[in-house]
This record gives structure tokens, sequence and C-alpha cells, in this order.
């Protein structure tokens, strides 16, 4: 009986391994998007900030670099998949993968603590919003981590890597028209989730759609994974407006 059900288990997981004829074409199209996504918010935020004459920190270029090499990298490797080369993509993703995902993440939180202790004297400047720049990290971190791990398992890899910068897509949503949604609806906890997650949720959302049409069914791993990036970014918002939050971003802060 054990074997039988085993038996059947595996001949689940095996059908929605199978590869389909349009993955190429949706994982490229999910990339441009995210690609969107991230450069909509921060290329009109840094063409402001050059016009202020605002200067950044030496971590936060490299945190800039480092995120363009991985959305880089990302596309590289669908392109390699596309034009049927897995070899180059698993020695590319050896080579690259776990270097630069290990300095995206540390040079994200690096970025966080040195900016805002530098804005600490600013009077205009919410301590509070750390709560949001950190809680993208983690389900970046931790499900890149997870794909990186499994890269033995193309169908759970390829959708933790996606779901991993899907997770941090709300920074450039927030830069691009998370302002004027927060000014239009107010700051409170709609107006925080609306004005930085709305692009994050649609990408999910088609993400899960895509499996249900292609494969009739979610892959077993889907639902945890966006199940935890959607509690950090509630927990994110709790936070933020937790009354004992502010000063002890303050003291994290060095302040």
């Amino acid at each position: 009986m054990l074997d039988k059900i085993e038996a059947a288990q595996a001949f689940v997981i095996d059908e929605f391994r199978k590869t389909h004829p349009r993955d190429r074409d949706a994982v490229l199209i999910i990339i441009a998007l995210l690609w969107f996504g991230l450069l909509a918010g921060f290329i009109p935020d840094m063409l402001r900030n050059m016009i202020k004459g605002r200067e950044y920190q030496l971590v936060t270029h490299l945190h800039a670099a480092s995120s363009v090499g991985w959305m880089a990298l990302l596309t590289w490797q669908a392109l390699l998949i596309r034009e049927a080369k897995p070899a180059a993509h698993r020695a590319n993703g050896k080579r690259f993968g776990p270097i630069l995902g290990i300095i995206v993440a540390v040079s994200a939180v690096a970025t966080v603590w040195f900016a805002d202790h530098a804005r600490l004297s600013n009077p205009d400047f919410n301590p509070a919003v750390m709560a949001f720049q950190l809680g993208h990290v983690f389900p970046f971190a931790v499900l890149t981590a997870i794909g990186l791990a499994n890269t033995d398992q193309p169908d759970l890899h390829k959708r933790m890597i996606l779901l991993g910068i899907v997770g941090i897509v709300d920074a450039g949503w927030s830069r691009w028209i998370g302002l004027d949604i927060r000014e239009l609806i107010g700051q409170g906890y709609a107006g925080q989730l609306l004005g930085r997650y709305p692009l994050s949720w649609a990408l999910m959302m088609a993400m899960g759609m895509y499996d249900q049409i292609t494969r009739g069914r979610l892959h077993p791993a889907f639902l945890p994974a966006v199940g935890f990036t959607l509690f950090t970014q509630v927990g994110a918002a709790l936070l933020f407006f937790a009354p004992w939050w502010p000063s002890l971003a303050v003291r994290i802060l060095g302040g």
C-alpha cells in the first residue's frame, strides 16, 4: 500500500516537472516585468537625487551594482536555457550565483544601516521605514538560498529564484508610483501596503495562474513561498506602525 502511495506521489511530481513549450517565453516575460518594476522606480529616483546634489555612499553603489549584476545573470541564465545550453547555465550558476546572491543580500542590509544612519539628523526622516527596507531582504535571501540549494530540481529552482526577486520589486514600485498612492489614500495600513506591494502581488498571482493553466496545479513549494513573502510584507507594516519600533530603530542605527 505504501509503495503505491509513494509511486502515485512520484508520478504527480514527475508530471509537474515536465517542461511546457511556453515556459521559456513565460520566464523571460516575468524577468522583463521585474526589470521594468525595478528600473521604473530607481532610475527616476536616482535622477531626482542627482539634481538635488545628493551623493550616494560606497556601499549603496556596491548594492546597486550587485543588484544589476544579479538581474543580468538571471537574464543570461534564462537565455542560455532558451538556447538549449543547460551545461553553460549550470556552470554559470555555480560560478556566480552563490557569491553574487550573498553580496546582494549583505550589501542591502549594509545600505539600509549606513543610509538611514546618515539621515538620523534629518527632521523629516522616519526611522520606522527600516521595517519595510529590511522586510523585503528576508524573502529574497531565504527563497534565493532555497533556489540555489536545489539546482537539481529545475522546477523548484527557477520558481524560488524568481519569487525571491518578486519579493523585492516593491523597492522599485514604492519609488515609482507608491508615493502618489500613499498621498492619495493616506499613510495608514492600506496606503503603506498598496503603495509598496501591488506589483509583487500581481506577479505572484500571474506565476500561480500560469502553473494552473499549463500544469493544472500549483507547484508544492509555491504557496509556502508566497505565504512567507506575504507574511514579511504584512509583518513589515505591523512593525512600521508599532509604537515601540521607531525608538528601537534609532538604537539599531546607532542614534
